[in-house]
């Protein structure tokens, strides 16, 4: 494929949400040279493989070949665990991206995140990233510095009147969640609800 071609690739502006979401969490970026192009590769473990196919449908324009399963062997507890994946080509359109999310390799959080942080992004990010505690909502984000983390609660706020604090998890003052108190959660039900996987409203303790 020719520059060109490649050039001809861009996501509609919903796509575009749902990955900003994804990039939030696990979903990575990846540059193979200084000169290429970016690609955006997707991995679930096998308990979320339907997760993992609706991504694929969502992007299977931008992917050239289907996902496929990664096995990996946990010397913990002596078993194989199962991973699927797939990654886009590498485009163009995904360079701005990376430039945002991404400083010497290592991802953070942009500058402009309250530019480009919406409900269906969110939502996207909650699908892959949180966790309902019967208390609340947990949002993983252990690569995420400190400051990323204040970023992102203020954020919360500043765009959907959400209130989120960051939390130590593990006792390891370098790695922190958010977390989104039970009383919040009926706002931020009502700000996903017409963007979440029907298999993922677990995640928000509830069936909407």
């Amino acid at each position: 494929m020719n520059k060109a071609e490649r050039e001809k690739y861009e996501l509609d502006d919903y796509l575009h949400q749902i990955l900003v979401g994804n990039i939030l969490d696990d979903v990575h970026m990846k540059k193979f040279s200084e000169n290429s192009n970016i690609r955006v590769i997707f991995r679930q473990s096998s308990i979320n493989a339907f997760y993992l196919l609706h991504s694929y449908e969502l992007f299977q324009k931008f992917v050239a070949t289907p996902p496929s399963v990664i096995t990996i062997l946990d010397t913990k507890i002596e078993r194989s665990r199962y991973n699927l994946s797939f990654s886009t080509l590498a485009l163009p359109y995904f360079n701005e991206l990376y430039e945002s999310f991404y400083e010497t390799k290592t991802k953070k959080i942009p500058s402009n995140i309250s530019d480009i942080l919406t409900p269906v992004s969110l939502t996207y990010w909650i699908i892959n990233d949180g966790s309902f505690t019967g208390s609340g909502l947990r949002i993983s984000t252990n690569s995420f510095s400190s400051n990323n983390l204040d970023l992102l609660i203020n954020v919360l706020e500043k765009n959907f009147y959400l209130k989120a604090s960051r939390n130590i998890q593990y006792k390891d003052r370098s790695q922190y969640t958010l977390y989104i108190t039970k009383a919040q959660l009926p706002l931020l039900r009502f700000l996903v609800k017409d963007h979440m996987h029907l298999d993922m409203l677990y995640k928000l303790g509830s069936s909407l």
